[in-house]
C-alpha cells in the first residue's frame, strides 16, 4: 500500500512540475503567425498580435497579452474592427479541481471598438455573424441529461479594472456618430452575495444631435447569481451634458438611491431615491429636485412611487414674472396588465395657487386613455395671480372683485373630452355650481346645466363715465355708418356649438334686478338659440326667444319677448336714476333683422308688437293742474296754489306698432286719466 501511495505522490508531484515546467519549455509566442492563421481562417479579419503573449499555468493559470488588433471588413472607414493594449487574466489552478473559481483582477487597458453600418444598412460585424451562424454546431447534447448540478461551487474575483475604453457608433445611413470615449470601470473584490464597490466614469458624444457628457457613477453593488438578488447601495451618478441641439446647452444631474432586485420574487425597489437637476441655455434655467420611494412587481407588472416629490424653479424672460416656481407632491400606482393609474394625495402648487386632487387614470396603453378624479382648488387671488403673470385685467368698476376665487369638482374624460360633475365655483360673493362637459377639443362642443346664486354684474363692467352718458346729435350718413359700424362676429357664432341652461337667482346689471333668471342655448352649426329666456323683474315677469342664424353672409335676427306686470318706476329709477314715468307695464315684440353689422340689422328691423302702461304717471308735468291755470287766466281769474304732485297720472297708455326697416309705426296711441283721453300716431 505505501508503494501505491508513493506512486500516486510521486505522480502528482511530476503533473505539478509539469505544469510549472511547460511554460519554459513552450513559447507562445512561437505561434504568433499560426494564431493569426486560424483567426483569419475563422473570421476573414486579420488579427495582429505586437505584443509579447505571457502564459503560466501553475499556481496560476494565466494570461497576459500586449497590444493586439483585429482588421475591419472591407469598405469601411475605420483601420481596425477592435484594439485591446493590455489584457491579464489569472485564475488559481488549484481551487478549480474543488470546482472552485478565484480569480486575480482582470485587467482590460486601452480597448477601442469600431462598430459601424454603411448607407445600404450592412454592419462591420455582418461577416462575423455569418461566419457564426454557418459553422456547424457539434457541441449540442440531449436537451434531457440529467442535471449535474453547478458546475462552480463558489466564484471569488479579486476585482475588475477596465480602463481607456473607446468605442465608436458610426451610421452612415443615418449619417449619425456616437462615440463612448475614456471609459473606466474600477471594482474591488467580487464575492456573490457580499457587497463591493464600483466606480465607473465615461464621456459620451455624438453628432445628432450635437451634445456630449461626462458622466461617473460610483455605488456599492452586490450580486448573488445562485439567489438572484442584486444590489446598488449609496449610488451616486453624476452627469454634465453640453450641446447646442439640446434643450439647454448645459445640463448637470445628480442621480442617488439604494436599489434592491431580487428577480426570484421579481421585485424592484429603490429607497430614497433622490435626482437633482440644473439646466441653462442662453436665457432660460430650470433648477428642479424630485425625491421619492419606488417599488415595482414585475410579475403582476404593478408598481408604486409614494412620497414624489417635485421642486422646481424656472427662469425664462418670456415667463410673465420671469419665473415660476412649482412644487408638486403625490403618490403614484400603476397596474400595467390593468393599464391603470392612479395619483393620490396629489397637491400642485404654482404661483400662489394650492391644487389638491386625486386622479386615476384606465386603458393607458390604448388610444384613448381615460381618467377620473376631483380636485380641490384652495381659495386663491385672482388679482394677485393676474399681476404675478402680468395678464393685464380690464377695467372694472370695483376693484376689489376677483380677490376670492376658489374651486370644487370631480370630473372624468379622455383625450378628446371632459366632463366637470358637482362642480363648484365660488368668485368674491357669487357660487356657480353644476356641471359642464366639453366633447371634441379639436372642435369643442359644450354641454352644460350651471346654477348661479347670485352676482352683481355692474361690479365686473368698466366704470361708467358720467360724462359718456350724456347724449350725442350724430348726424347718420351711409358713410360714417360702414365706417364707425364694427363687422357682426359671423365666423365666430359659426363656431359655437353648445347646448345647456343657465339658472341665475339673483342678477344686478345696468342698475336693474331681476331673480329668477333662466336661460337655455341650443347653439351649434351657426345656428344660436336662447329659447327660453325668462326672468322675474320689479314685481313682474320677462319670456322671450332669440334666434340667430350666422350660417350666410349676414346675421339674420329673431326677437319674440314680453313683459308682463313690470313696475316701469322703480325699473327706470334704477337704470337711469329717475322714474318720470311709473305704472305697470305690459308689453310684447316680434322683430326680425338682417345685416353684417348692428346698424344694418337695426335698418332691417321688421314685425309687430303692442304695450300698455296702467295705473301710473307721467312725472314732471301735471297736464290738468296746467289746464286749469289756462282756464284761469283767461276767465282774469287767479288760481290758488296746489300742492298736488307734478305729474299726470293716467289709467291707461297703450297701443300697437309695426316696424318696417327700421322705421317704427303706431296708428292707435291712446292715454286715458281721469281728466283727459289723448289719441294719437305716429
Amino acid at each position: 500500500m505505501r508503494v501505491v501511495f508513493k506512486i500516486i505522490i510521486f505522480i502528482v508531484i511530476l503533473v505539478i512540475a509539469s505544469l510549472i515546467a511547460l511554460p519554459f519549455i513552450i513559447d507562445p509566442n512561437d505561434y504568433k503567425q499560426e494564431i493569426s492563421s486560424q483567426v483569419e481562417k475563422a473570421t476573414g479579419r486579420n488579427l495582429t498580435l505586437d505584443g509579447d503573449i505571457k502564459l503560466s499555468v501553475f499556481p496560476w493559470i494565466a494570461l497576459e497579452l500586449g497590444p493586439l488588433s483585429l482588421s475591419n471588413a472591407a469598405g469601411f472607414k475605420a483601420d481596425s474592427f477592435a484594439k485591446v493594449q493590455q489584457a491579464e487574466i489569472r485564475i488559481k489552478l488549484m481551487p478549480l479541481l474543488k470546482k472552485q473559481l478565484e480569480m486575480d483582477t482582470v485587467v482590460l487597458d486601452g480597448l477601442v471598438l469600431n462598430l459601424e453600418k454603411d448607407k445600404a444598412g450592412k454592419t462591420n460585424w455582418d461577416d462575423l455573424i455569418t461566419k457564426n451562424d454557418t459553422t456547424p454546431d457539434n457541441t449540442k447534447k440531449d436537451d434531457t441529461s440529467p442535471d449535474k448540478g453547478p458546475a462552480l461551487s463558489t466564484i471569488n474575483i479579486a476585482g475588475v479594472k477596465l480602463t481607456n475604453a473607446n468605442i465608436l457608433w458610426a451610421d452612415a445611413s443615418a449619417d449619425q456618430t456616437y462615440q463612448l470615449q475614456n471609459f473606466n470601470l474600477n471594482t474591488d473584490p467580487l464575492i456573490p452575495g457580499k457587497p463591493t464597490a464600483l466606480d465607473m466614469e465615461f464621456d459620451v458624444a455624438s453628432t445628432k444631435p450635437q451634445a456630449k457628457a461626462h458622466i461617473k457613477l460610483d455605488s456599492n453593488v452586490m450580486v448573488d447569481l445562485a439567489k438572484q438578488q442584486y444590489m446598488l447601495t449609496d449610488l451616486n451618478v453624476t452627469t454634465q451634458a453640453t450641446g447646442k441641439d439640446l434643450p439647454f446647452s448645459e445640463t448637470n444631474l445628480t442621480l442617488s438611491g439604494d436599489i434592491n432586485a431580487d428577480m426570484m420574487k421579481q421585485l424592484v425597489t429603490v429607497d430614497d431615491l433622490k435626482l437633482a437637476a440644473q439646466a441653462k441655455n442662453d436665457k432660460q434655467s430650470i433648477d428642479a429636485e424630485l425625491s421619492a420611494q419606488f417599488s415595482s412587481n414585475l410579475a403582476t407588472q404593478q408598481s408604486m412611487i409614494k412620497g414624489l416629490k417635485l421642486t422646481a424653479e424656472v427662469l425664462d424672460p418670456t415667463l410673465p414674472s420671469g419665473k415660476a416656481n412649482v412644487d408638486l407632491t403625490a403618490d403614484v400606482s400603476a397596474d400595467m396588465k390593468q393599464q391603470t393609474m392612479t395619483l393620490s394625495a396629489l397637491v400642485v402648487d404654482a404661483y400662489d395657487v394650492i391644487i389638491n386632487g386625486d386622479v386615476k387614470a384606465s386603458k393607458l396603453l390604448s388610444d384613448t386613455p381615460n381618467f377620473v378624479g376631483n380636485l380641490i382648488v384652495k381659495p386663491f387671488d385672482l388679482r394677485k395671480l393676474a399681476n404675478n403673470l402680468k395678464i393685464e385685467l380690464p377695467e372694472m368698476a370695483d376693484d376689489s372683485t376677483l380677490q376670492m376665487v376658489q374651486l370644487t369638482t370631480e370630473f372624468e374624460g379622455s383625450t378628446q373630452h371632459i366632463n366637470a360633475k358637482q362642480l363648484n365655483l365660488t368668485l368674491d360673493q357669487s357660487n356657480l355650481t353644476g356641471r359642464l362637459a366639453i366633447n371634441n377639443f379639436a372642435k369643442p362642443a359644450f354641454d352644460f346645466k350651471l346654477n348661479l346664486d347670485q352676482i352683481d354684474a355692474d361690479r365686473y363692467l368698466p366704470p361708467v363715465n358720467k360724462t359718456e352718458d350724456e347724449p350725442k346729435t350724430v348726424a347718420t350718413t351711409p358713410a360714417n355708418t360702414s365706417a364707425t359700424d364694427n363687422q357682426l362676429p359671423l365666423d365666430a357664432l359659426r363656431q359655437i356649438n353648445a347646448k345647456g341652461t343657465i339658472d341665475i337667482g339673483k342678477l344686478k346689471i345696468s342698475g336693474t334686478h331681476s331673480e329668477k333668471i333662466h336661460i337655455e342655448i341650443n347653439a351649434a352649426n351657426g345656428l344660436v338659440n336662447l329659447s327660453p329666456l325668462s326672468a322675474n323683474m320689479y314685481q313682474g315677469q320677462y319670456q322671450g326667444n332669440v334666434g340667430l342664424d350666422a350660417r350666410g353672409k349676414t346675421l339674420k335676427l329673431s326677437l319674440n319677448e314680453s313683459l308682463k306686470g313690470v313696475q316701469v318706476g322703480p325699473l327706470l329709477k334704477d337704470f337711469t336714476g329717475d322714474d318720470k314715468l311709473s305704472g305697470i307695464a305690459n308689453a310684447q315684440a316680434k322683430l326680425t333683422g338682417d345685416g353684417a353689422t348692428m346698424m344694418q340689422i337695426k335698418q332691417t328691423l321688421s314685425g309687430n308688437g303692442n304695450f300698455s302702461f296702467t295705473d301710473g304717471a307721467v312725472k314732471g308735468i301735471n297736464i290738468a293742474e296746467s289746464i286749469r291755470k289756462a282756464k284761469a287766466a283767461l276767465k282774469g281769474e287767479k288760481l290758488s296754489e296746489s300742492d298736488a304732485p307734478v305729474q299726470t297720472d293716467f289709467s291707461n297708455l297703450s297701443g300697437t306698432f309695426t316696424a318696417t326697416n327700421g322705421i317704427i309705426d303706431n296708428q292707435d296711441l291712446l292715454a286715458m286719466s281721469p281728466l283727459l283721453r289723448i289719441n294719437g300716431a305716429g
